[in-house]
């Protein structure tokens, strides 16, 4: 103290001589020996006051002068002119766009601000300086000194076009010393883990939550909003108390910018931005009036935490049993995750949406072909895998590759939080804001899953003779993606509107198909007949039709025709024809409705509603004998020759087809039969159809293949379909063959040895015989052809006979 006296009596008896006292702070190193010092020098400190002064060091409006003059050689007044009035104009134009910014950036003392500031923002300044400083461990000057020169730093290596000015999130927590300054060294270790997790990933490779969503504006070269907002939340969040966080309006002003040319950053981009990472970091706080970050995780941390418990299988469980209710049976028939082709019927019934299992099939963006199984059910039918006949019959949904793992986390995510929300101990630690965003976050998430199925299941694949054939016909097409107010609760509406826009479905609301069209493509060259059952399984069959979703329409198609003079409509029941004059009838879809070319019916004589008269005959008491007649051809029953009988029992019309089936001898005799009891003396055209499986299939297809050159004289069209499969199915042979009998023979030995050494095979072989002159059912060549198929040993065949 003696010394310290003397120090102070002889600097007071000198001119230009000062003494300085300085101690360090409580915090500092030494804190002890500076308390210690404080209380001894007080005395000391008392009869000194008269002639000290007290200074403090950096007044409020100095701050800036002196960053910039520990920082920078020179500053450009000028350009500092031009930026605060172009910032200042790009401020006054949100304003009135009504942004949600501070009244005091639109007020001259803040352009003044702003020139006393640059090239810093007023708000990185004012957030370190009012903010970071009060903490204790941060060193106001030499502290905010060594953050802003580590960024002036990196910004000046880096030069970006759109550095203006130096705003709070120039602040790279990215790197090491600027996190360790602002956490470590400010004896806030834990804030590591939020800047980690929320705003800058240390880790190559991973990204933290602001990094994922920035990931698309940076790719459509926009600026990062996300990590723009994080980093300067984090700045206000360091300091304790009342005073921790940042307003909306502060933090818009903080992070948004002009660009320049008039423009600038637009708040409703950013604030989308925001609201995504209020959402997404696990960290973040908004309590109605200020955004912070906390060390203690948020109700996202939970959720996610709860997450990584919840294993994939479950979730795709879950995802599983929502597929089924989202896609509903309706105007398509739903097959959930098929994975072989009998899974998926093969009939003309309601048509197949085959929903593909999305670990099954996962379809890339830039293949249109479709996938191996899709193509295998497509093509074949039954456990045999036969040829499917109903191609047109069924279409198939599948997956997006790059979207199934998303599909399946969002899944997760729900039921993690119906973990949560459903035991009620563990809602119990939480308070009622709480537990209300959970539910609320419950509720978001089951909608979460439904549009992360339908953005994945958007590859729609359906037949159509426009498509490759080297894709088997079938055509991709992608499902419009779907937001959240716009998610259909039965997605096969989706679908069906898809389908209706490419002109490959029949409604109700479609305009009438014309029925020339429809000849062209379903009818078989050279076909004169067809029933109206047929005609709708034709639709089922033929891919260059639209499928046939209404059966009204079909009717109409059926009515446009007897009006076009494109057939004659008959039926069975009725046995009456109607044709453009006759009165409508009622349309039957059936096998006893045919439709015949008018040339047809004109030749079977086939009575038209509105044309046919009965013929007259005498009266009992004219003394006459009434002689029963044919109605069609008026010639006496005895002499007729279109078929037509007369009896007790009515008018009776020739069938058009004559079925037999059984053992050689039976189907033969069956078809004989039906002649006899028709009056029916000639044959146009005679088929064998044989099928079978294992040995006895390749016996028949051998045995009517000796057949054929025995029949006689004929025209021969022979249709043959094998699937033979060798050595428990590690090779096979397929065979798909439609021609002539020149051409067949050919082959045939080569499809019989293939038969013959088959371990497993089916076989349908089907012969067609045109006969010009008509086969006598009585004649020779008739039953050569039936004692041939004996002889050769034949199983169960299937004959048809059309009369001449």
């Amino acid at each position: 103290m003696a010394f310290l006296m003397s120090l102070l009596e002889f600097a007071s008896s000198k001119r230009r001589c000062l003494v300085v006292l300085t101690l360090a702070g409580e915090s500092d190193a030494f804190a002890a020996e500076t308390e210690a010092l404080r209380k001894k020098l007080a005395e000391t400190l008392q009869i000194s006051a008269r002639q000290e002064r007290v200074l403090t060091p950096t007044a409020e409006g100095e701050i800036y002068a002196i960053v910039a003059h520990r920082l920078f050689r020179s500053v450009d007044c000028e350009a500092a002119k031009e930026t605060y009035e172009t910032y200042m104009a790009y401020y006054a134009a949100l304003a009135a766009k009504d942004a949600d910014l501070p009244q005091r950036c639109l007020r001259a003392g803040y352009a003044s601000e702003m020139a006393s500031a640059y090239p810093f923002h007023p708000e990185l300044v004012t957030v370190l300086n009012r903010k970071t400083a009060t903490i204790p461990n941060f060193n106001q000057t030499r502290g905010a000194l060594r953050l802003l020169a580590w960024t002036v730093r990196r910004l000046w290596a880096a030069q970006p076009a759109d550095a203006w000015l130096i705003h709070p999130y120039h602040l790279d927590l990215a790197q090491p010393q600027i996190a360790e300054d602002l956490t470590s060294r400010l004896d806030r270790p834990k804030f590591r883990q939020v800047i980690e997790a929320d705003i800058a990933s240390p880790l190559l490779g991973t990204s933290s939550h602001a990094q994922e969503l920035d990931g698309p504006l940076v790719e459509a070269q926009k600026p990062p909003y996300a990590g723009r907002l994080a980093t300067t939340i984090f700045l206000h969040s360091l300091t304790q108390g009342i005073a921790s966080g940042v307003d909306p309006a502060d933090l818009l002003l903080a992070t948004v910018q002009p660009d320049g040319q008039g423009g600038g950053d637009e708040p409703a981009v950013v604030g989308k931005s925001l609201e995504r990472l209020a959402d997404k970091a696990w960290f973040l706080e908004y309590d109605g009036h200020r955004y912070r970050f906390k060390t203690e995780p948020s109700i996202n941390k939970i959720i996610a935490d709860e997450t990584v418990q919840v294993g994939s299988s479950k979730a795709k469980v879950e995802i599983e049993g929502r597929i089924r209710q989202i896609w509903k049976k309706g105007y398509f028939k739903p097959v959930y995750f098929p994975v072989e082709a009998a899974d998926v019927d093969d009939d003309a019934d309601l048509p197949k949406l085959a929903i593909m299992h999305f670990d099954a099939v996962k379809v890339q963006a830039d293949d249109p072909a479709p996938p191996d199984l899709v193509r295998k059910i497509y093509e074949y039918t039954g456990t045999l895998e036969s040829f499917r006949a109903y191609q047109n019959n069924v279409i198939f949904l599948a997956a997006d590759a790059d979207q199934v793992e998303h599909m399946v986390e969002v899944a997760r995510r729900y039921l993690a939080i119906g973990r949560i929300v459903g035991d009620a101990g563990r809602m119990a630690e939480f308070n009622k804001e709480q537990q209300e965003k959970l539910r609320k976050a419950k509720d978001a998430a089951e909608l979460d899953v439904r549009i992360a199925i339908t953005k994945a299941y958007r590859y729609l694949y359906y037949p159509t003779p426009d498509a490759p054939k080297a894709h088997a016909f079938l055509r991709r097409e992608t499902l419009p993606a779907q937001d959240q107010g716009e998610v259909e609760k039965d997605q096969t509406n989706v679908v069906l509107r898809v389908l209706r826009a490419l002109k490959k479905v029949l409604t109700a609301d479609d305009d009438v198909l014309s029925a020339i069209y429809v000849k062209a493509k379903a009818w078989d060259h050279n076909q004169v007949s067809m029933s109206t059952e047929d005609l709708r399984r034709a639709f089922a069959r033929k891919i260059a039709l639209r499928m046939l979703l209404d059966v009204g329409q079909l009717r109409r198609t059926i009515k446009n025709g007897v009006d076009l003079k494109a057939w004659v409509y008959y039926d069975s029941a009725e046995e009456f024809g109607y044709d453009h004059e006759s009165p409508p009838p009622a349309w039957q879809i059936s096998d006893e409705a045919l439709l015949y070319t008018p040339a047809e019916a004109t030749r079977l004589n086939i009575r038209i509603k509105g044309k046919w008269k009965p013929p007259e005959s005498g009266g009992a008491g004219d003394g006459q004998t009434t002689v029963a007649t044919c109605p069609v051809c008026g010639k006496p029953e005895d002499q007729c020759v279109c078929g037509i009988s007369v009896g007790g029992g009515g008018v009776k019309l020739t069938p058009a087809r004559l079925p037999g089936q059984g053992a050689v001898a039976q189907a033969f005799g069956q078809i004989a039969d039906l002649c006899a009891e028709h009056k029916i003396t000639r044959l146009r055209r005679l088929t064998v159809r044989a099928e079978g499986l294992g040995k006895q299939a390749a016996a028949d297809v051998r045995g009517l293949g000796l057949a054929i050159p025995q029949f006689g004289k004929g025209r021969y069209a022979i249709e043959q379909n094998i699937i033979a499969t060798f050595g428990q199915g590690a090779e096979s042979f397929t065979l798909n063959f439609r021609g002539g009998w020149d051409r067949y023979k050919r082959l045939k030995s080569l499809a019989e040895a293939f038969c013959g050494e088959a371990d497993e095979l089916k076989a349908t072989m089907r012969v067609a015989g045109e006969f010009e002159d008509g086969l006598e059912v009585a004649g020779a060549q008739f039953a050569t052809m039936r004692d041939v198929l004996a002889t050769l040993e034949m199983g169960k065949i299937s004959v048809e006979a059309i009369p001449a």
